[in-house]
């Protein structure tokens, strides 16, 4: 893995431009997140990748690395406020891990740049979606990464302990070609209960039918496993 990023996750601060220390945590990748993420695209072979939402830029590193590391593919990270909110400290750091040709960043609103991407015929293997966390935007996110997303390729989901998230994933689980994929995980036992029960006492009554509540990790992934043909009127309830 690159020193940069093992250094980060060992000492658990970055520096900004001008040698201040940030503890990135707990906004930023945890290291199990991006060594799924590592272990997903070079495992695959998956060449074109995408992300919303790139804060301090540690998912980016863990990504544009693993392209690095395979020889092949790029990256494209989509936030509308990484030289305000986050000073530019993410493409800082992709700079400093020598990671610069790997990627391409766009600093608008999703929602902008996602249909000009689908109407350059762009394509993609695998998509990270953490960007705004409510349910009609992170909807939107999803409807325009599956249009660019090819059959066999991954999508995962940030922080499915909120609801809205949640929601947005039982949709697609019901109505679209999706199925989650399990990852292990050396998560304790303790901190699994706990995730679980934060879930359940947000909502009690929610209607899980695909075990989302019980995924050890914060992230959920899932596999496009077919293009989308339903019949024009077609819904199921979730």
């Amino acid at each position: 893995m690159n020193q940069l990023l093992d250094k980060i996750y060992e000492t658990k601060v970055l520096e900004d431009s001008q040698g201040n220390l940030i503890n990135p945590f707990p906004t930023a990748t945890p290291y199990d997140t991006g060594m799924i993420f590592k272990e997903l695209i070079q495992k695959n072979h998956l060449e074109r990748t995408l992300e919303i939402g790139m804060a301090y830029g540690l998912s980016t590193m863990f990504i544009c690395q693993s392209h690095h590391d395979k020889g092949s593919g790029s990256h494209i990270a989509i936030d509308p406020f990484q030289s305000t909110m986050w000073k530019s400290i993410g493409m800082l750091n992709i700079k400093r891990a020598g990671l610069s040709e790997k990627l391409q960043l766009f600093e608008a609103f999703s929602y902008e740049v996602l249909p000009q991407l689908l109407a350059e015929g762009k394509k993609i293997d695998f998509a990270f979606i953490d960007g705004s966390h409510q349910f009609d935007y992170t909807l939107v996110d999803f409807f325009y990464v599956d249009k660019l997303l090819e059959v066999g390729g991954y999508v995962v989901f940030d922080d499915i302990w909120m609801p809205g998230i949640r929601k947005v994933l039982y949709f697609i689980l019901k109505n679209r070609g999706y199925e989650i994929v399990v990852n292990h995980s050396d998560i304790s036992w303790k901190k699994r209960v706990e995730r679980t029960a934060r879930r359940w006492i947000q909502n009690p009554l929610e209607r899980d039918h695909n075990g989302i509540r019980f995924l050890p990790l914060n992230i959920c992934v899932l596999k496009k496993i077919s293009e989308d043909n339903r019949p024009w009127d077609f819904y199921r309830s979730f």
